[in-house]
């Protein structure tokens, strides 16, 4: 073999071997947090306007609560003091939007800065309601590449409404087979709540109902609250979380993974 074809294999070899190490060096970048959380909104049309500001005004405010501020970014117990965080919207189908990449939470700016976009996000758009749609894209954030390494991955749904059941629960047991705990919060009637119980949370997860928007805010933050909370991974009674009033009506659980 001459010397030229000689110095073309080695290089050629050298490339192939290179490849597991550029592999795992890329593996090696994901940042380690807390907790991978997922917040798939429900943008179909019975949400209207108002009811988008109200939920979006909700979410940003319960970020700015000094509790889950304080959740986030404590380092008790081993934590990390970082979260990771997405949003995925859907309606028919679930909307492609920058809030799809997962956002690094570890200083009270980064969360602020957070609120103040989900503040001031555009509605993507509207449609009929498919939540399904939106869990088997949120799976797919979770599980994939997403950039951060975490053993605790919550979805947490809301919504005002109902889909077909079949395909609501096939994603519900794609999520909890991924290792991914799956929490709702459910906005006017009663058997919307019922629904998601049956059909959208996981074995490990909680439900909790406002029955009406302008009560939202005030069980993101308490949901939120709990998601942050971390703790010995169980569930508190309902008289401790006080869920009566302002708006809210029902909290269902089955208990939850250790978030954080």
């Amino acid at each position: 073999m001459n010397k030229t074809r000689m110095n073309k294999m080695k290089k050629l070899w050298g490339a192939i071997l290179s490849i597991p190490l550029l592999f795992g060096a890329t593996q090696a970048m994901a940042v380690p947090v807390d907790l991978e959380l997922s917040l798939v909104i429900d943008v179909s049309g019975s949400v209207d306007t108002n009811e988008y500001n109200l939920m979006m005004d909700g979410y940003a405010n319960a970020f700015r609560d000094a509790t889950i501020q304080s959740n986030i970014l404590s380092t008790d117990g081993g934590d990390l003091g970082a979260i990771a965080v997405n949003v995925v919207f859907f309606a028919s189908s679930a909307f492609t939007t920058a809030l799809d990449s997962f956002v690094l939470l570890d200083s009270l700016a980064a969360i602020n800065s957070f609120a103040d976009t989900l503040d001031n996000f555009i509605r993507p758009g509207s449609g009929g309601t498919v939540i399904s749609s939106g869990m088997i894209k949120s799976t797919g954030l979770l599980s994939g590449d997403n950039g951060f390494e975490s053993t605790n991955l919550i979805m947490d749904v809301s919504g005002d409404g109902q889909s077909g059941i079949a395909d609501t629960q096939a994603a519900r047991d794609a999520a909890a087979a991924a290792g991914i705990t799956v929490n709702g919060i459910t906005i006017g009637a009663q058997f919307i709540n019922d629904f998601y119980a049956a059909n959208v949370i996981t074995s490990d997860g909680f439900a909790i109902h406002a029955t009406d928007f302008n009560g939202f805010s005030s069980a993101i933050q308490t949901k939120l609250a709990i998601e942050t909370g971390g703790g010995d991974g169980s569930v508190p009674t309902p008289a401790t979380l006080l869920l009566m009033g302002a708006g809210l009506l029902g909290f269902s659980m089955t208990g939850r993974r250790k978030a954080g």
